[in-house]
């Protein structure tokens, strides 16, 4: 609701946006201030500035008649500190002395560092499970060898088992059997053939 009641405001009498940006120090932790800077187009010095956060003001803060820019100084833990994202605006007198209102900045977000001890312990947190997923690997790959021994260990068993069965079997001859051959002689010259003489009575 107010961002329509600003938008309206502002109508065809809306002028260019300011713009908005973080100013050091930068805050460490929720406890330290903010400083945010805000600051009008050139043509428009002595501008009077409202700081929004979610549509709501936070602070209203009127520059220096030869200034472009004001900050606002939020203190530390306070509620617009813990709050969500920051824009501003500027308004100043025109023609018939009617006031004109800026078009809305774009929003600036304030971002705290991590603590230290979390940090910390996420990292040991990553860690640890980092140890945990390798002792799972090295625990799976332990037992597929295993596994593989324990068949390799099986095969060979059996194996054994069959050639000692074959062993104990009576052995036969193999050789398939045929016709024999007969003995050739080796000698180079045939025997002279035998004669008999016999005796007329």
């Amino acid at each position: 609701m107010p961002w329509i009641v600003l938008l309206f405001a502002a109508g065809s009498l809306a002028i260019p946006a300011p713009s908005i940006m973080l100013v050091p120090p930068h805050p460490s932790s929720k406890e330290d201030p903010i400083h945010i800077s805000c600051m009008a187009p050139r043509g428009f010095p002595g501008a009077n500035f409202t700081l929004y956060q979610d549509g709501e003001v936070v602070e209203l803060l009127k520059a220096p008649k030869d200034q472009l820019r004001v900050i606002f100084n939020l203190s530390g833990g306070s509620r617009e500190v813990r709050g969500g994202p920051f824009c501003c605006q500027y308004s100043v007198l025109g023609e018939n002395r009617q006031p004109q209102l800026s078009n809305l900045s774009e929003p600036v977000h304030v971002s705290f560092p991590v603590p230290t001890w979390i940090l910390a312990l996420s990292l040991s947190l990553a860690g640890a499970a980092l140890l945990l997923a390798g002792l799972v690997i090295i625990a799976l790959i332990i037992r597929k060898d295993m596994s593989f021994d324990n068949s390799l260990f099986t095969i060979m068993k059996m194996t054994s088992e069959e050639d000692a069965a074959n062993l104990d079997a009576p052995s036969g001859s193999t050789e398939t059997p045929g016709p024999r051959k007969r003995p050739t002689s080796t000698s180079s010259s045939p025997e002279p053939p035998e004669f008999s003489t016999f005796r007329a009575c």
